[in-house]
């Protein structure tokens, strides 16, 4: 028989034990107060947590070469999305915007008065603190997230996850057993759930969509009956 709870306390004191070590760590001041908000546990019924969707538009997929041109954020409070906490960033950089300005349509005119990175990244952790972060695809955007903080910081982002591709991928293998799965683009995923469509690659926009499709992956799964949060976050 599985020890569901002491699976979920070994998680948690995993969880402490690690946030303790990158407080220890940690040389500056922003990152500091972020990792003093407190975490949720994975314990708690995933219903009662904050979270906060959030995307990236970058100038490709490379992280160590590329580079963020765009962040957006929005809250889920209470299970709502909450508009009024959204914000779009733009950021500058002296490298431009190359041709990846044909898929996101950021050109250089448009960053040339953007902030720069550093307080981009500052309001997205201060948005973050307590919240579990929901992304779609999040080892891409994690990926810049982490390269950014090492550069700003001195650490990667240490912060609890939710990604609604690896969820709806597992939903559909569960499904479909080992064979082939649909298209797990944000779009595709947010059809099956008769989601309505929106211009993609806004960072803003994608983090609503994001936000949007959790909810009904959620409901779609749980219902009204209550659920952990360990089973949805994506440990790494």
């Amino acid at each position: 028989r599985v020890d569901v709870m002491g699976m979920l306390w070994m998680f948690d004191w995993s969880t402490k034990l690690r946030r303790n070590r990158y407080l220890n760590e940690c040389q500056h001041e922003v990152m500091a107060e972020y990792l003093k908000s407190d975490f949720p546990s994975g314990k708690t019924d995933y219903r009662q947590v904050d979270y906060l969707a959030a995307d990236l538009e970058m100038t490709g997929l490379d992280a160590e070469s590329d580079h963020i041109l765009s962040i957006g954020f929005v809250p889920i409070i209470n299970q709502k999305v909450v508009l009024s906490g959204a914000k779009h960033i733009l950021v500058n950089s002296e490298l431009g915007v190359g041709q990846s300005a044909v898929s996101h349509c950021i050109h250089d005119r448009d960053i040339e008065s953007a902030s720069s990175l550093a307080p981009a990244i500052e309001a997205l952790l201060q948005a973050l603190a307590g919240k579990v972060l929901l992304l779609h695809c999040a080892q891409l955007d994690m990926a810049f997230l982490n390269r950014a903080c090492n550069n700003l910081y001195g650490q990667n982002l240490f912060v609890p996850i939710a990604d609604t591709m690896v969820i709806e991928e597992n939903r559909l293998h569960a499904q479909n057993g080992s064979g082939a799965i649909d298209s797990l683009r944000l779009g595709d995923c947010r059809s099956r759930y008769n989601l309505p469509d929106y211009s993609a690659h806004n960072a803003l926009i994608d983090a609503v969509s994001t936000a949007e499709l959790f909810l009904a992956q959620m409901s779609y799964r749980f219902g009204a009956h209550p659920a952990a949060l360990r089973q949805l976050l994506s440990v790494r």
